[in-house]
């Protein structure tokens, strides 16, 4: 079993003989001793101090029994330390639980304070039963009183105060009429993981992402302002995606790129997919004014933030591109249904056939007019396959563009809230540290009572990228998989594999998928 005692580095600097209060942790394989300051601090308690050499060798040969002489031998846990006029650490003497320990090998290991409190400022997120340190710094960090400032203090007062309660019970039945509403809209999926995100982090942890968020959102509001509203635009861009699929539907007629397409099921679905794009373009005539008008409270929610307004924007394209998702709807059921159809005629060509019941292909005979009714059956569908494949390519392919903008949307305003804005003002101010930027320096040891004294200054890090939320989302950002907190989607690598999978994608938002994940993981 090891002793290690964590001493501030003031304490030894400032030379003086006082008491030490921290906190002492029994653990299987050694002792600690973290002393945090020379005063009462909250969840901290006596536990040594810090006397002159001379001193310190008059109680040592003074009578254990004399307690009036040694008022901290009445004490189960203390640790004294023996000074010298010049400051150099000489003895160091710890008892736990009525036990001296004099042969047990001792660390002592002083610490910068202000190199620590800096760590202690910023979100450790790493395990900190696993390292010491990071132990220490959180120590620090609820040691430290908190800091409230006049606006936390106006919000904490005015959601304590009654007035709130009677306008909470008051607006209780709107706000179940607008989730009911909403709870399809990328808007309402935000509002979840912003509230969850202030939640988690704490209003100190996430009032630089809230600031920043609010000065993206007013820029882009002035230059809605400035420039007008940008509608008229959207429409435009909208027209011209309808104007195009139009004319590559018109391109279909025939042998497209020297396909040899079934005449009379592609004159069916060009028809058909053509009269739907009739409607869809419809749709966008008698919508376009309320899509003007949207743009209004969508430039007014960069009061809120620039995520809400990105939200919003989801919810503006999904809107109008409705009709595509229907589109993709009606191709992927055929699609479907050509290759399960295809699929089950190969194993019985093959002589094979599905136990549903076992779920497993077994062998099976089949009769002769069996064996003729699927061969006939084989061709007709493997003659109309690429009829079906190319109309399934067009609206797939538009499916796919769509969901990659909300993607891209919906990563954006992720990143907003869990960029490490904080971690980056302490980075320019140059007091971010972390545990990678550590200076230790061996000071020296005493043989005789065994004690290693050692010194570690947390230095400012090279880059505040190495804040572990930030390392966390870009990982989730290669890897497709997002933070726990937010929630679980399906990547844009993912989603492409499963179009052409032809698997049945019926969600519409990214983020529709992972609320409804979470709901069948609870």
């Amino acid at each position: 079993m090891n002793v290690k005692i964590y001493l501030s580095s003031k304490l030894v600097e400032h030379c003086t003989f006082c008491q030490l209060f921290g906190v002492i942790e029994v653990q299987r394989d050694e002792i600690r001793f973290a002393v945090l300051d020379n005063k009462l601090l909250p969840g901290t308690y006596l536990i040594g101090e810090i006397c002159s050499e001379s001193d310190y060798r008059r109680l040592q040969q003074a009578d254990p029994a004399d307690f009036n002489r040694d008022i901290l031998l009445q004490e189960e846990n203390f640790l004294r330390l023996a000074i010298s006029d010049r400051g150099r650490i000489k003895h160091v003497t710890t008892k736990v639980k009525g036990v001296t320990i004099e042969t047990l090998n001792k660390v002592l290991i002083v610490y910068d304070e202000r190199g620590f409190s800096n760590l202690a400022e910023n979100q450790l997120q790493l395990d900190e039963d696993g390292n010491d340190l990071l132990h220490l710094a959180q120590l620090i960090k609820s040691s430290k009183p908190q800091r409230n400032s006049a606006l936390k203090d106006l919000l904490g007062y005015a959601a304590g105060s009654p007035l709130m309660g009677w306008a909470a019970l008051l607006l209780h039945p709107l706000l179940v009429i607008l989730r009911i509403v909403f709870r399809k809209t990328a808007l309402f999926y935000h509002f979840s993981e912003w509230t969850n995100s202030i939640r988690s982090r704490g209003f100190n942890g996430a009032k630089w992402a809230l600031l920043f968020d609010i000065g993206f959102g007013v820029a882009v509001l002035s230059l809605v302002l400035y420039f007008g509203n940008p509608g008229i635009q959207f429409m435009e861009y909208a027209e011209l995606v309808v104007n195009y699929l139009r004319n590559l539907l018109t391109t279909l007629r025939g042998s497209p790129i020297g396909l040899k397409l079934n005449a009379p099921l592609n004159n069916f679905f060009l028809s058909c997919f053509l009269y739907h794009v009739d409607l869809w373009w419809t749709f966008l005539i008698i919508v376009s004014p309320a899509i003007r008008f949207l743009f209004l409270p969508l430039s007014v929610l960069g009061l809120l933030g620039l995520s809400f307004q990105l939200a919003m924007l989801s919810d503006l394209i999904i809107l109008i591109s409705l009709h595509a998702h229907c589109f993709y709807i009606y191709a992927a059921v055929l699609y479907r249904i050509e290759l399960g159809g295809i699929r089950a005629l190969c194993r019985i060509v093959l002589g094979k056939k599905k136990n549903i019941l076992r779920d497993r292909v077994e062998s099976h005979e089949y009769m002769s007019r069996q064996l003729f009714l699927a061969t006939m059956t084989f061709a007709v569908l493997l003659f109309l396959l690429p009829t079906i494949l190319v109309y399934y390519a067009v609206f797939a392919t538009l499916r796919f563009s769509i969901y990659c903008i909300s993607y891209v949307l919906m990563t954006v305003r992720r990143t907003i809230l869990q960029f490490p804005f904080d971690a980056m003002i302490r980075w320019l101010r140059g007091t971010y540290t972390d545990v990678e930027s550590l200076e230790i320096y061996n000071i020296g040891s005493y043989a005789n009572e065994n004690i290693t004294i050692i010194y570690i200054a947390p230095k400012p890090s090279r880059g505040f990228w190495n804040d572990q939320s930030w390392q966390r989302l870009r990982w989730s950002a290669k890897t497709g998989n997002d933070n726990p907190s937010m929630g679980a989607t399906i990547s844009i690598g993912r989603f492409f594999v499963s179009l052409v999978q032809g698997e049945m994608v019926a969600f519409i938002q990214p983020d529709e998928n992972h609320y409804h994940s979470d709901k069948k993981i609870e």
